[in-house]
């Protein structure tokens, strides 16, 4: 069975409704030159030293498969405030194509505010249509990357699963979320939708479901030990997790690996983990749960805890609203005539014009295109990419092995301090003098 990173392609109605007004006026006024738009972050949360980017590859797949069907353009033409467009709108609705160009950052890369994630070049009356498909979906697969390379890091080589995409509704969501939950350090799913189609590695744990649906606990154990001896993965009773132990006894060379739900998960896991040294069953992994985050995982393995992995639930489907980051969108080129020109002002890109961003060990920054040249000489490294040429993918996308091993690299190469998970450092973002000439 194959794998796929892709999901369903994006209806043209997803997006703000005066960004159709726009795309309507645009056309009807005759504004039909090609604008170059940045995505890039505003501001970092606090305590927070940068941002991975993800849901890049998404952002793609939703720019290249933007249509509309005939019911769409149909409901449009019913509405008095398109009245008095012709017909040839709805025409270019009816045959709409991207044949503009994507460069952008590759998913699992950290960013810093104010630099280009995404630069998109196409005709004026198209642009608007993709904004908020592009910040919705980098958002929210951002903020859970970011989470989930915080978790990884405090977690200094123990695994973390992720128990909270199941929890977010819908098949394109779960999957984005998923997705940049791995890209950003996780080591397995217990959502199967999203091990399926991403090849994202299955775990979890037995239901209380099942325990209850039999007689007792240990008859419970030895049918999934008898079926499945290569799946007994099981739960420890909340109030007292150590008596849990006692009940796994007769199946002991079958069970992998206990999870732990305790307001004292310190003391719960001390415990636990000398109930089963005592009882032979040295091989059993310990997975910590309930309400952690980076923060508590550090904790816990500062203070020794015999915690193997950890299950992360609410800290990473919370990430789906996109909510601790915020992204702007915002026009930076406009051709006017045969030229393209930088655009200024408040609602215009904070640094106008097509640009690029560099990095380099100790900062980046971010120039006019023309200033390219230069940059590579001096050995800095170019973030952004062409991804779409003339509404033509130019690569598909990485596996995701490679994916989370790029940002882990991308991110270990970054001074510790701006890594620190309290207090961090912030990295030194520069500007060209000509982009700050241009600014004004």
């Amino acid at each position: 069975m194959s794998s796929s990173n892709t999901v369903p392609g994006p209806s043209g109605l997803q997006t703000d409704f005066f960004q159709l007004v726009q795309t309507a006026l645009y056309h009807a006024d005759g504004m039909w030159g090609d604008a170059t738009v940045d995505l890039y972050l505003r501001n970092l949360p606090d305590d927070h030293g940068y941002m991975v980017a993800a849901g890049i590859q998404e952002a793609l797949d939703a720019i290249v498969n933007v249509g509309f069907t005939a019911d769409e353009i149909d409901w449009l033409r019913s509405l008095p405030l398109y009245e008095n467009l012709r017909t040839t709108f709805f025409e270019s609705l009816r045959h709409f194509e991207f044949k503009g160009d994507v460069w952008a950052v590759a998913d699992g890369t950290p960013v810093f505010p104010r630099e280009p994630i995404l630069r998109l070049t196409a005709p004026l009356p198209q642009v608007g249509l993709f904004e908020t498909l592009l910040t919705r979906r980098v958002a929210a697969a951002s903020a859970i990357a970011t989470k989930a390379r915080r978790m990884a890091i405090a977690a200094r080589g123990h695994g973390i699963l992720d128990f909270g995409t199941r929890r977010v509704p819908g098949q394109e969501l779960s999957l984005l979320a998923a997705r940049a939950a791995f890209i950003g350090g996780t080591s397995g799913t217990t959502h199967t939708h999203a091990a399926r189609h991403l090849g994202i590695p299955v775990v979890g744990d037995v239901s209380g479901t099942m325990l209850a649906a039999y007689d007792n606990e240990s008859r419970a154990y030895q049918a999934l030990a008898s079926l499945f001896p290569h799946a007994c993965h099981f739960n420890l009773p909340n109030k007292d997790p150590a008596a849990g132990v006692d009940q796994l006894i007769e199946v002991k060379s079958s069970v992998q690996t206990v999870r732990i739900d305790h307001p004292d998960l310190g003391h719960a896991s001390r415990t636990v983990r000398a109930q089963l040294d005592a009882n032979q069953m040295r091989h059993v992994r310990i997975i910590g749960g309930g309400p952690l985050d980076e923060s508590r995982i550090g904790q816990l393995l500062q203070d020794g805890c015999p915690i193997d992995l950890f299950a992360v639930g609410d800290a990473l489907s919370s990430g789906i609203s996109g909510g601790d980051f915020e992204l702007s969108y915002r026009l930076a080129a406009l051709v006017r005539g045969t030229v393209s020109e930088p655009v200024r002002g408040h609602w215009c890109s904070y640094w106008p014009g097509i640009k690029q961003v560099f990095r380099y060990p100790d900062h980046d920054l971010i120039c006019s295109e023309v200033e390219c040249p230069r940059q590579v000489e001096q050995g800095g490294t170019a973030l952004l990419q062409p991804m779409v040429v003339q509404g033509v993918r130019m690569r598909p996308s990485p596996p995701l092995n490679d994916q989370q091993e790029y940002c882990h690299r991308a991110a270990a190469a970054l001074p510790d301090p701006v890594l620190r998970l309290n207090g961090p450092v912030e990295f030194t973002v520069h500007a060209s003098e000509t982009l700050r000439g241009i600014r004004g």
